[in-house]
């Protein structure tokens, strides 16, 4: 069976569809993550492990193409710099924003989450930099999915 075209759409019906083919039966262990359901696993918590889409079909998922932040490093191992990625759809580095997602790879598979949950930025290109001008340090701290809970350009 296939996603109904029409009426209303439930979370467990997208599970059971996603885990057994068949919209509307089979056992589904709460909690349900759309962040599991569209990228697979269960690492936003899922009471189910959940197949990863089909990552060569187009739309599913829409877009896997990554941009960088560039010069990162962990807040408890400074001068250690590397790079974290995110979603293109999200344009340049200065748009991120508390609910995107950062990950550690540029197939935006691996959350980045750091000992802490935080990250911070320096230097960088116009197009790699969250921060600009005076305030050209960045902060950001991430949940244990890679989403950012936190974001600013504190004076330092």
């Amino acid at each position: 069976m296939a996603v109904p075209s029409s009426g209303t759409l439930t979370m467990q019906g997208l599970a059971q569809e996603a885990l057994y083919g068949t919209y509307g039966s089979g056992t589904i262990t709460s909690p349900i993550h759309l962040y599991d359901l569209v990228n697979g696993g269960n690492s936003a918590g899922s009471g189910n492990s959940y197949p990863t889409v089909n990552q060569s079909c187009t739309p599913n998922p829409a877009d896997r193409t990554a941009l960088t932040l560039t010069d990162v490093w962990i807040s408890n191992n400074p001068g250690v710099y590397f790079t974290l990625y995110y979603n293109s759809s999200i344009g340049v580095a200065a748009n991120l924003d508390i609910g995107d997602y950062i990950y550690t790879d540029s197939s935006l598979t691996t959350p980045a989450v750091a000992p802490n949950n935080s990250y911070h930025q320096v230097y960088g290109s116009a197009s790699t930099q969250h921060c600009s001008g005076i305030n050209d340090e960045m902060d950001i701290n991430s949940d244990s999915t890679g989403k950012i809970i936190y974001i600013a350009c504190p004076l330092y």
